[in-house]
C-alpha cells in the first residue's frame, strides 16, 4: 500500500509506450464501487474474490504487452501468484521504508474520509499486515527499492534491470 504502484507503473507502460492497467480501478469499475466501499459493504473475503475474477479476466484478455499495477495484497494470495506464473508476468516488488508507507498511508486518509487503504487504518495491524505479507513480495522477480527516487528513475531501473524493450525504452 503507497509503496507507488499505480505512479510508477503508469511512468513504466509510458517509457515502454506498453498498455498499462490498475488492478483497483479495474476492480471499481467492475463492480462501479469503490475499494474501499467494497470493504465496508462487502468485507475483505469479498475484495478478495473481486480482485481474483479481475486479474483473471485482465490476464486472459489482455491484447499486448501490459503493465498491471497489483493491489497490495494481490500477489500475496496463492491463487493469483499462480495465475501470474503460469502467464509469465515478471512481477516487480516496490520496496520502501515501512515508515514512510504508513505516513503516505495516514496522508491518504487526512485527505480524504474515503481512505482508499482500509487495510492502513490502525498503525499497530498496519506494522502486522507488512511483516505478513513481506515473504509473499520478497518472491517477486524483482526488488526496487524507490525511497527517494522519482518514478521516472524506478521505471528505467525496472526497464534496465528486466531488460525490457519497447519503442521509448531507450530515449532519453
Amino acid at each position: 500500500m503507497a509503496a507507488g504502484k499505480s505512479t510508477v507503473g503508469r511512468t513504466l507502460a509510458s517509457l515502454l509506450q506498453w498498455q498499462f492497467i490498475d488492478l483497483d480501478s479495474e476492480i471499481e469499475r467492475r463492480s462501479q464501487q469503490t475499494i474501499h466501499d467494497i470493504f465496508a459493504r462487502r468485507g475483505e473475503a469479498r475484495f478478495r474474490e473481486l480482485e481474483a475474477d479481475a486479474l483473471r479476466s485482465v490476464l486472459e484478455n489482455v491484447a499486448g504487452p501490459t503493465v498491471i499495477a497489483l493491489g497490495g495484497g494481490t500477489f500475496v494470495q496463492e491463487q493469483n501468484a499462480q495465475r501470474l506464473r503460469q502467464c509469465e508476468a515478471r512481477v516487480v516488488f516496490l520496496e520502501l521504508d515501512l515508515t514512510l508507507l504508513l505516513r503516505r498511508c495516514l496522508d491518504a486518509v487526512d485527505r480524504s474520509a474515503h481512505n482508499p487503504r482500509p487495510l492502513a487504518e490502525e498503525e499497530e495491524a498496519f506494522y502486522a499486515l507488512y511483516a505478513q505479507r513481506l515473504p509473499f513480495y520478497r518472491k517477486a522477480d524483482l526488488v526496487v527499492n524507490t525511497e527517494h527516487k522519482p518514478a521516472e528513475q524506478i521505471a528505467r531501473e525496472i526497464v534496465e534491470r528486466l531488460r525490457l524493450a519497447g519503442p521509448a525504452a531507450f530515449d532519453h
